[in-house]
């Protein structure tokens, strides 16, 4: 088996793959405490997902894939391994890759449960208000992509050319619609900016839009922000700023995210 940080003492296999569990939870834990800056817009309670992996014989992760219910939550399972992996490699570590019988090196698949429980009672969390809800819209030359998740958490794309609505296709995850165009540019500079839109629309005869701030980042003590601005005069001006979402899906301005 593998030797994970931190595990070095152990000798057998079975003691080894406990210590990595253990080990390897821990230090992804941030990651997965980040998911409650989103899991509340989402008004999601808990989440579970199996993290899939390779440790290579170079003694790096590879081959990232996570199962699950809930994508976003299999999004930040996938990314809590990338982001440990590029700290790992800026601190020029790697891992004791295991080893065949003849002592070299190979790769070997793993997987590792992940859990999410919301700290809020059961009463805090309201039903999924519609069936579905926009996360992001992505704007192209030819039309208006949005990425929309279900009552059931299924991720969907829609487009949109001003005539007509089309259904695009369904994704498992935010790094799976992230590789593929014209979706790719636009995530790229969701994580220069910190910013991608949501969408837009009329209340009350005034056109309002609404960002989120920091949906990307994976530092789970950065607040995660959702903006609203409102037009004025042909140009657009902040108008409110949500540092809860659970006081965004309680606004005039949520309703504009159902579908």
């Amino acid at each position: 088996m593998p030797i994970y940080f931190g595990c070095e003492e152990n000798k057998e296999n079975r003691s080894l793959v406990a210590c990595m569990n253990a080990n390897l939870s821990h230090d992804i834990q941030n990651q997965v405490t980040y998911f409650s800056n989103i899991a509340d817009y989402l008004q999601v309670q808990s989440a579970k997902s199996k993290l899939k992996f390779t440790i290579s014989k170079e003694g790096k992760f590879s081959d990232l894939y996570a199962e699950g219910d809930n994508p976003i939550f299999n999004s930040v399972a996938m990314s809590s391994l990338i982001l440990l992996q590029s700290k790992m490699d800026k601190a020029k570590l790697t891992i004791q890759p295991g080893k065949d019988e003849n002592n070299n090196p190979v790769d070997v698949v793993m997987s590792l449960p992940l859990r999410y429980e919301s700290d809020n009672k059961d009463n805090d969390f309201e039903k999924f208000p519609v069936f579905e809800r926009v996360l992001f819209t992505i704007k192209t030359n030819e039309e208006n992509i949005e990425i929309r998740i279900d009552k059931d958490f299924n991720l969907k794309t829609y487009g949109n050319n001003g005539d007509r609505e089309y259904y695009l296709g369904k994704f498992s995850n935010l790094f799976e619609i992230a590789s593929v165009d014209p979706y790719t540019e636009a995530f790229e500079n969701g994580f220069k900016t910190g910013l991608i839109d949501v969408t837009k629309g009329l209340i009350d005869g005034k056109e309002y839009k609404i960002q989120i701030k920091n949906f990307f980042e994976n530092d789970p003590n950065v607040e995660v922000l959702i903006i609203v601005f409102r037009e004025e005069n042909g140009s657009w001006a902040e108008y409110y700023e949500y540092k809860t979402k659970k006081e965004f899906n309680q606004s005039k301005f949520a309703k504009l995210t159902y579908r």
